[in-house]
């Protein structure tokens, strides 16, 4: 569907556009309003939505970042951060709660290799004491750190076949160009990924998006491009040498974290507590296998309109990446014959049928 990808390009040059002018919200508001049958006032709201988003995940990064250089471990700061979520719940509630992370960090992995792979594997492992509470918060949060290096990993194997072919018939998106050239996590970054949050959300409104993408809330459309670009932007950076391939794979489990961090807060604040299966159901819309593969197809498309240098590299940089993912996840490629083998060769029809779509 080649007459989607250069709407979602035009999309993506008009809000990436106004970047350059003062009042941001505003003009990607009016945007919006112009694309949609959104009112004006709705429009705001979905600018406010996505803004917050990419804010409170740029600000958990950067604080699980600060926490790192003071010594502290990742797995240290994701208990910190449950902790102040569950901390007025009774016993009952602390347990099913982190329970239900759990469950749903499972089941995204092991999702992700029967539509992705085609291998059916169980990824989970089952801790001896369900129980939040004293020594066994550390167990429970290590298996959480342990499920999203294992994400991470799939969804890096799953970028490395993510290739596009290059378009030359439209000039570059200088916006986009600027943003992978810029610093990462520098405040360009939120600036962008707000701009091509809310191009997402037009896109979906003009049914240019897959099915699975659909019934996802801003929150989680948000989230989920923060993911593909972030991915695209770590691939060119990696690929031009500003970082090295262990660094990547770190820097992107880092990103993966405080995006669960910031899941579990939006959807404990969106939906007003933490019963009923809504913070379940949010994780495993980003890190399951339609969050992954839609964030990563907008990802690596988004980096084709930077041109043809910039797109050349995140090829290079997604093969790379995937090379040392692979070599780090030993509980994924032992179990997964297939992921150690050519990826090209096993994914299955689930990639195929996002990436018509662009």
């Amino acid at each position: 569907m080649s007459k989607n990808k250069n709407e979602f390009k035009d999309i993506v040059d008009k809000s990436t556009s106004i970047l350059s002018t003062d009042d941001i919200k505003e003009n990607l508001a009016k945007t919006i309003e112009d694309n949609t049958n959104l009112d004006l006032e709705q429009s705001q709201q979905l600018v406010e939505d996505i803004a917050d988003t990419i804010e409170l995940v740029d600000k958990n990064y950067k604080d699980l970042k600060k926490a790192k250089e003071e010594g502290k471990t990742r797995t240290q700061w994701i208990q910190s951060k449950v902790d102040i979520v569950v901390k007025d719940l009774s016993s009952d509630a602390k347990d099913k709660f982190v329970q239900e992370i759990k469950t749903s960090l499972d089941t995204s992995n092991n999702d992700m290799l029967v539509e992705v792979f085609d291998e059916t594997v169980d990824l989970s492992k089952k801790l001896p004491n369900s129980k939040y509470k004293d020594l066994n918060k550390k167990v429970i949060i290590d298996d959480f750190s342990r499920q999203l290096k294992d994400n991470t990993v799939l969804g890096a194997i799953i970028n490395e076949d993510g290739k596009f072919e290059i378009d030359t018939k439209h000039k570059e998106i200088k916006a986009v160009k600027e943003y992978f050239e810029a610093k990462l996590d520098s405040d360009y970054d939120k600036q962008f990924k707000t701009a091509v949050s809310v191009a997402t959300e037009i896109a979906k409104n003009k049914d240019l998006l897959p099915p699975s993408l659909k019934d996802k809330t801003p929150e989680e459309i948000s989230m989920i491009v923060d993911k593909g670009v972030t991915s695209a932007k770590v691939a060119y950076k990696l690929a031009n040498g500003e970082l090295n391939a262990m660094d990547a794979v770190e820097y992107t489990i880092d990103r993966n974290t405080a995006i669960l961090n910031s899941a579990i807060v939006t959807a404990t604040t969106k939906y007003g507590g933490v019963a009923g299966g809504k913070v379940g159901g949010f994780i495993g819309s980003i890190f399951g296998p339609a969050g992954t593969i839609a964030g990563t197809a907008i990802g690596t498309v988004v980096g084709k309109f930077a041109g043809n240098f910039v797109g050349g590299l995140i090829n290079k940089g997604v093969k790379k990446i995937a090379s040392v993912a692979k070599s780090l996840a030993s509980s994924v490629v032992s179990g997964v014959k297939s992921v150690a083998r050519s990826v090209g060769n096993v994914v299955s029809s689930a990639w195929d049928s996002v990436c018509s779509w662009f």
